[in-house]
This record gives structure tokens, C-alpha cells and sequence, in this order.
């Protein structure tokens, strides 16, 4: 039976939503357009999981090391002494994706940094734009076959991606992944309110919600709303 990787808060649903947290084996795909809160959704799971003792690497293509820790800092979720403790390794790639000469190499050197990945939990925010100038089916198929791999060893790995590759890739990369979740920003009576829908759980251990309304509130974090969405 599947680990599970609580991401209990006090206080807080939200891992009630997820069916208690992320099973170990999991290789999920956190979908939508930019601004819909998948990177809100990864930092509470990463705090989540850093709460409950679960060590985390995140790799984010749209962060620096301060700029993150100023961004959880502002949800209320202090990465601070997980970073210290080495609880949490933390990857920025911004910087080197706005060289002037796009590089095309990342595929290749995800699957080359194994210290990467030894963590119990590894997040790739956003897994379609550091891959987005050299992937393609070859590419594709091993990347994909690379984390299988990764979540056979009782972990689990977390990718957000955008449109910005081609269908037929994206289709690739969900197919593969154990959990599909789709993020987006509905209209709600007069509010508009982000929403993740989750497509597909195949390792759930526990009852959760397919449809997740939420929002993000300075100091507090993620707020599960408690109205549905039609």
C-alpha cells in the first residue's frame, strides 16, 4: 500500500480535498493558464508537507531563492528553517532562462542531477517552460519514463505546465501521470474564483473532492471555499 505524504494543516481542509495528502507513487500534472493558482496550490502542498515532516525539493522557473521565500513569507507559509535544516532544497531557474540564448538542454540535465531527486517529494514549477525549447516525443517519452522511475522509490513528483507545448506532448505527459488536475478562474454569481478540477487520482488512498474551489489571502494562504461552483 501506498505511503501517504500528509499535507495537514491546523485549521485547514484542504487536505481532507486531496483524499488526506499526496500517495507515495505519485506522478501528478497540475494544469492550467497562467495566473489560475497552480503555484499557489504547490506552495500549499509544500508547506503542507514540510509541516509534516516530508522533505521537499521545488524547482521553479519563476522565482529567485528570495523572491520565493518573500512569496510564501507573504502567505503566511515560513520556509525559512525547512531551507536551513535542508528540509526543503529550493531550485530557482529563472535566472538562467533569461539568458539571451535559450538553452535547450534541460531534459537532459533533469535526468543527469540525481541529488535532485532525493527527496521525498519533488515539485516542478513550471515543469512545460524549462522544457519548452527541446522537448518532443523522444524527449517526451523519456522524461516521463525518468520520473516513473523516481516515484517507483516511494516518492512523488509534481508537475504544473501551461499551453505552451504542443497537444499532443501535453496528452503524452497526462497520460503518464497518475493524477491530472486542471486549474482555471470561474465566474461565481458576481465573484470569480479560482477552481481546480481534478481529472484523474489513480492512487488516492482515501475519499476526495474532484472539483476544489479556492482562494489565496495574504497572511493566511489557501482558503478552501466552502460554496460550490457550478
Amino acid at each position: 500500500m501506498a505511503k501517504l505524504f500528509s499535507v495537514q494543516l491546523e485549521n485547514d481542509e484542504f487536505h481532507k480535498k486531496l483524499g488526506g495528502g499526496i500517495p507515495s507513487g505519485t506522478l501528478a500534472l497540475i494544469k492550467g493558464e497562467h495566473g489560475s493558482g497552480k503555484s499557489a496550490i504547490c506552495q500549499r502542498i509544500v508547506f503542507g508537507l514540510l509541516k509534516n515532516d516530508v522533505t521537499v525539493t521545488y524547482i521553479s522557473t519563476q522565482l529567485t531563492t528570495l523572491d520565493f521565500i518573500k512569496q510564501m513569507s507573504s502567505l503566511g507559509y515560513d520556509v525559512v528553517k525547512s531551507i536551513v535544516r535542508r528540509k526543503l532544497l529550493f531550485i530557482p531557474v529563472y535566472p538562467l532562462l533569461q539568458e539571451p540564448k535559450q538553452r535547450r538542454d534541460y531534459s537532459k540535465k533533469l535526468m543527469g542531477a540525481k541529488e535532485l531527486f532525493e527527496n521525498d517529494v519533488i515539485v516542478i514549477d513550471s515543469f512545460t517552460t524549462l522544457v519548452k525549447y527541446d522537448i518532443d516525443p523522444e524527449s517526451v517519452v523519456s522524461l516521463m519514463g525518468f520520473f516513473k522511475r523516481i516515484v517507483a522509490l516511494d516518492k512523488a513528483v509534481i508537475l504544473t505546465g501551461t499551453n505552451e507545448i504542443d497537444e499532443d506532448l501535453m496528452n503524452e505527459i497526462e497520460s503518464a501521470c497518475s493524477m491530472v488536475a486542471e486549474t482555471s478562474i470561474r465566474k461565481f454569481g458576481t465573484d470569480l474564483k479560482n477552481v481546480m478540477v481534478i481529472k484523474k487520482y489513480n492512487l488516492a488512498v482515501g475519499q476526495y473532492s474532484k472539483q476544489i474551489a479556492f482562494r489565496v489571502e495574504p497572511k493566511i494562504g489557501l482558503v478552501v471555499e466552502i460554496a460550490a461552483v457550478a
